[in-house]
C-alpha cells in the first residue's frame, strides 16, 4: 500500500476552500437542474495519514448536508466522479466510500484511470451522441504540472454550466521551464495550451507571475469569468495556485466568497509561513475598491446593483466591501446617494434595487 499523505496547513486552506464553495454551489445548481456531475480528477485515497478526510469525502459531505436539511431537491441526482490513478489509493479510497451511508440520489464512482483520459473518454462518448455534459464542478488537483491538458479543460468549459478548479504547481513548474529533457519541456504546451510558456524563461522580469498571468490569459479565452487562490509554503514561497473559471456570474461570486471566507484580509492568498493572517480582518485592504469605483463611474449617477455587479466581475472584491467603501464616502462627502422614489433610506445603506450612486466628476 501507498502511504497515506500527510496533511499540511495550506492543504487543509485549500479543503475549506473547496468545501466552502460546495457548500454555495450544489443548492444553488440543484435549484435549476435536476442532474449535476461532480468530477474529482485526482481523487487521492480519500483520507491522509492523521484521519483527515479527503476532497471527495468533503464533497459528499457537503451534498448529504443539504439533502438531509431539505436544501437540495429530492428531484436531483449528483454524480460523483473520482478519478485516481494510483491503484492502491483508488482501492483505499472505494474502502473508504463503502464505509459511508449515502442518499439514493448521490451517485458514486471511482474510476481507476489517468484524469485526461477518463475524462476525455466521457466526452468523446457524449460528442459521438451529440450530447452535453450535465452541469459540472471539475477539481483538478494534480501533484505536478502533467496529465491536466488544457484542451480538456477547454472541453469542459464549452459546456454550459460546467467551471473548472484547477491546481497549478507553480513552484514546479518554474524549477523544470528549463529542464534539458525534451520529454519534461513537451508537458508544458500541453498543460498550458500554448507554446508561450516555453519562452518565458528568455524573458526579463517576474517569471512566476508570467507564468500565472499566461495560464490567466488562457482560461480568459474559454470562460467569461477567473479567479486565483495562492497557497504559499512554510518559507512563505508561492507554491501552487488555484484556478477557478465560470462562464457564471453567480458561480463567480460564490467562489469569490468562498476565497474571502477563507483570507478575510486579502480574498486571494494562505501561507504556512503565517497560517492566522488569512483570519486578520481589515478595512485598510478595500482602499483600492474606492479608486476602482470612482475611476470606473467617475461623473456618473449609477444604479447600486450596477455597481454591484462591477465590483462582482471586474475587481478582487465582493459587494460587501463596496458597502463599507460606500459608507466611508459617503461619510466623507465623496459620492451623494439618491433613494428612489418611495423609498425612505437609512444613511450607510446601500440595497441594491433602491439607491443610485451620484460619483463626483
Amino acid at each position: 500500500m501507498t502511504p497515506l499523505p500527510k496533511m499540511v496547513p495550506h492543504t487543509a486552506a485549500k479543503h475549506l476552500l473547496l468545501k466552502r464553495y460546495l457548500d454555495r454551489w450544489f443548492p444553488i445548481l440543484g435549484k435549476y437542474n435536476q442532474r449535476i456531475n461532480y468530477i474529482d480528477g485526482f481523487a487521492g485515497p480519500g483520507e491522509y495519514e492523521g484521519g483527515e478526510p479527503g476532497s471527495p469525502l468533503l464533497a459528499i459531505e457537503a451534498a448529504k448536508y443539504h439533502v438531509e436539511h431539505g436544501t437540495l431537491a429530492p428531484n436531483v441526482i449528483i454524480n460523483f466522479i473520482f478519478v485516481e490513478a494510483n491503484p492502491d489509493y483508488a482501492s483505499h479510497l472505494q474502502g473508504r466510500l463503502n464505509a459511508i451511508s449515502c442518499p439514493p440520489q448521490l451517485k458514486v464512482g471511482v474510476i481507476q484511470g489517468e484524469f485526461a483520459a477518463v475524462i476525455g473518454g466521457i466526452l468523446d462518448s457524449l460528442e459521438k451522441g451529440g450530447k452535453l455534459l450535465a452541469p459540472t464542478f471539475a477539481f483538478v488537483d494534480p501533484f505536478g504540472f502533467s496529465g491536466i491538458p488544457f484542451d480538456l479543460m477547454a472541453r469542459i468549459l464549452a459546456n454550459p454550466k460546467c467551471e473548472v478548479f484547477v491546481n497549478i504547481m507553480i513552484e514546479f513548474i518554474n524549477r523544470f521551464l528549463e529542464h534539458p529533457r525534451d520529454k519534461v519541456l513537451a508537458h508544458f504546451p500541453s498543460t498550458f495550451g500554448t507554446n508561450e510558456v516555453l519562452d518565458i524563461p528568455k524573458q526579463a522580469g517576474d517569471r512566476i507571475s508570467a507564468i500565472l498571468s499566461l495560464y490567466r490569459r488562457q482560461l480568459k479565452s474559454k470562460a467569461k469569468f477567473v479567479g486565483r487562490f495562492d497557497m504559499h509554503g512554510r518559507k512563505d514561497q508561492k507554491t501552487y495556485s488555484l484556478f477557478f473559471a465560470s462562464n457564471s456570474a453567480k458561480g463567480f461570486e460564490k467562489m469569490k466568497e468562498a476565497m474571502w471566507s477563507v483570507d478575510k484580509a486579502e480574498g486571494g492568498k494562505f501561507s504556512d509561513f503565517e497560517p492566522g493572517a488569512a483570519e486578520q480582518s481589515t478595512l485598510f485592504g478595500y482602499a483600492a475598491l474606492g479608486e476602482e469605483m470612482l475611476a470606473r463611474f467617475r461623473g456618473q449617477r449609477v444604479p447600486m446593483i450596477q455597481v454591484e455587479q462591477f465590483v462582482i466581475e471586474q475587481t478582487d472584491y465582493l459587494p460587501q466591501h463596496a458597502r463599507s467603501v460606500l459608507k466611508d464616502m459617503e461619510e466623507g462627502g465623496r459620492i451623494t446617494v439618491e433613494p428612489v422614489a418611495g423609498y425612505k433610506r437609512r444613511k450607510g445603506t446601500f440595497k441594491s434595487d433602491k439607491v443610485n450612486i451620484v460619483f463626483p466628476a
